[in-house]
C-alpha cells in the first residue's frame, strides 16, 4: 500500500525543460491571453457609447470634433482595444507569473494568488484614482487655461488618447508596490536600500512622470509625479514588513556562531595554560 503512494508532482520541472518546451509554454500562455483579449473586445464593442461618455465625463464636454470622415470609426475601434487591454491585464499578470513562478521556487507558488490579486487590484485602483481624483482637476485646468487668448477645438484624436494614456500611466505607477513585494520576497529589495536612494528616486520619478504623461504641460507631470512618490513611500513600508533587516548586533547575538565563540576562547585559554605547564 505504501509503495503505491506517490508524492505530488510539481507543475513543471525547470531543470528538465528544454528551450523549445519553454517557448511552447510561453506560446500557450500568450494564446490564452489573446483569447481573453478578443472575448473582452467583442463584449466591449456593444458598450461603445457608454465607454465614450464615461471618458468624456471628467471634462464636462458633451461632444468631440472629428477632422475626417473615418475618424469616428477609428476612434471607436481604439476605444474597444483600450478597454480590452485594461480588462485583460489581470489575465496577463496571472499567465506571466505562472510562467516564471517555478523559477523562483516555493515563494512563487505559495504567493501566486496573493500577488496576482494585489497586482490586478492596484492596476485598477490606479486607473480609478486617476479618473476620479486627478483627471478632473487636470482637465479643468487645461481646458480653462487662458480662454481670453485661445479657443480650444477639442478633437477625438487628441482628447481620447490623452485621457486613455493618462489613466493607463496611473495604473502602471500603482504597480510599484506589487513589484516591491516580489523583490522583497526574493530578498532583492530591502527598506534601507530604498530609503538610501530616495534622492535618486525623486529624479527618476520626475523622468518617469515626463515620459508617462501624454501631455507636454508641467501641470500634468506634477499630477503624475505625486502619486509616484506616494507609491515609492508605500513600497518602503512593504519592504520593511516583508523583508525586515535585522541590525548587525542583534544578528550576531542570534547567530549560532556567537554562542560558540566564548567556548572557543575558553578552549584557547586552556591550551595556553597547558603549554605553560
Amino acid at each position: 500500500m505504501a509503495g503505491r503512494l506517490r508524492l505530488p508532482t510539481r507543475p513543471r520541472d525547470e531543470a528538465r525543460m528544454t528551450l523549445i518546451e519553454h517557448l511552447e509554454e510561453l506560446r500557450s500562455r500568450l494564446l490564452k491571453v489573446g483569447i481573453a483579449f478578443v472575448a473582452v473586445a467583442i463584449v466591449a464593442a456593444f458598450f461603445i457609447p457608454q465607454i465614450f461618455n464615461l471618458l468624456l465625463a471628467p471634462s464636462g464636454l458633451e461632444r468631440l470634433n472629428n477632422l475626417g470622415p473615418a475618424q469616428g470609426l477609428l476612434t471607436d475601434m481604439k476605444l474597444v482595444l483600450y478597454v480590452a487591454f485594461v480588462l485583460t491585464v489581470p489575465v496577463l499578470i496571472y499567465q506571466m507569473w505562472m510562467f516564471v513562478a517555478p523559477a523562483v521556487g516555493e515563494v512563487g507558488r505559495l504567493n501566486t494568488y496573493v500577488l496576482v490579486s494585489l497586482a490586478s487590484s492596484l492596476f485598477l485602483i490606479g486607473i480609478a484614482f486617476g479618473y476620479l481624483v486627478v483627471l478632473p482637476t487636470g482637465l479643468n485646468f487645461l481646458l480653462n487655461y487662458a480662454q481670453d487668448r485661445y479657443t480650444d477645438i477639442i478633437t477625438a484624436d487628441t482628447y481620447l488618447p490623452f485621457v486613455t494614456r493618462f489613466l493607463l500611466a496611473f495604473g502602471v505607477v500603482f504597480e510599484l508596490p506589487a513589484a516591491t513585494l516580489v523583490g522583497a520576497r526574493l530578498g532583492l529589495i530591502t527598506a534601507p536600500t530604498l530609503t538610501r536612494y530616495w534622492r535618486h528616486a525623486l529624479v527618476v520619478g520626475a523622468v518617469l512622470a515626463a515620459a508617462l504623461t501624454p501631455g507636454q504641460d508641467p501641470f500634468s507631470m506634477i499630477l503624475m509625479a505625486l502619486p509616484l512618490y506616494l507609491m515609492y513611500g508605500a513600497s518602503i513600508l512593504i519592504a520593511r514588513f516583508v523583508n525586515p533587516v535585522i541590525p548587525h548586533d542583534e544578528a550576531m547575538e542570534a547567530s549560532p556562531l556567537s554562542d560558540r565563540l566564548p567556548e572557543e576562547e575558553e578552549d584557547g585559554d586552556e591550551d595556553e595554560d597547558e603549554r605553560d605547564l
